[in-house]
């Protein structure tokens, strides 16, 4: 089974330590991030993603100490805020995404056409990004996120600017990933995913701790 921890580690920016001494182990199923905005959340998705080092400490991937390289090879990262390339139609930007994980065009395409049906996005994928809304940006970036099925998914916010439906059924599927990946998350819809959650965690004053029990995930309706 894959596994995830976090060792002693710590990560300041400056003067400023934004999280101190965090020891976590992930296996597969949904973890939430919890606290208040600026405690460290998206830091911790960030180390998670490989996109920043801790500044101390390590974080082992299957048991193995700076396997930095292999987790990137089965990572789905979806953060906050990423500058898309206007340019591009989002198939295109799919397909340069896919591409860097290894996939062929014809396993990108098929992956890429399933998850963007199931989150409404699918009759969009041929107009260029720079047309696309706030909410269609956010679910490009978590599609691309889901291209090659990652054992670990690091997503900051992936609901956020989406009507209650479309949040719906990107939750769903976030759900169902879960049953084979790790998955750590932050999302204003906290409460309602809780129930499908191994573990709730607080980030706050740069510790993290456990907000709420760990307990069985429940089927999605």
């Amino acid at each position: 089974m894959a596994s995830l921890e976090l060792k002693n580690v710590g990560k300041a920016y400056g003067r400023k330590r934004v999280l101190e001494d965090v020891s976590l182990t992930f296996t597969p199923g949904l973890t939430l991030l919890v606290g208040p905005s600026g405690a460290g959340k998206s830091t911790l998705l960030r180390l998670i993603a490989t996109a920043e080092r801790p500044n101390r400490g390590t974080i082992a991937w299957n048991g193995r100490n700076g396997a930095r390289g292999a987790l990137r090879k089965t990572l789905g990262y979806a953060p906050q805020a990423v500058d898309l390339p206007e340019d591009l139609t989002a198939r295109e930007f799919a397909l340069h995404i896919a591409a860097l994980k290894g996939l062929n065009q014809t396993q990108a395409d098929k992956q890429f056409g399933a998850i963007t049906d199931a989150i409404g996005l699918h009759a969009d994928i041929n107009n260029r990004i720079a047309s696309f809304s706030g909410g269609m940006r956010r679910r490009l970036i978590f599609a691309q996120a889901l291209l090659g099925a990652p054992q670990v998914l690091a997503l900051d916010e992936p609901t956020a600017e989406l009507d209650g439906e479309t949040a719906r059924k990107l939750g769903a599927l976030i759900v169902e990933r879960a049953k084979d990946a790790i998955v750590v998350m932050t999302t204003h819809l906290a409460d309602e995913l809780a129930p499908h959650a191994v573990q709730v965690l607080r980030v706050e004053g740069g510790r993290v701790s456990p907000s709420q029990t760990a307990r069985q995930p429940e089927p999605v309706e």
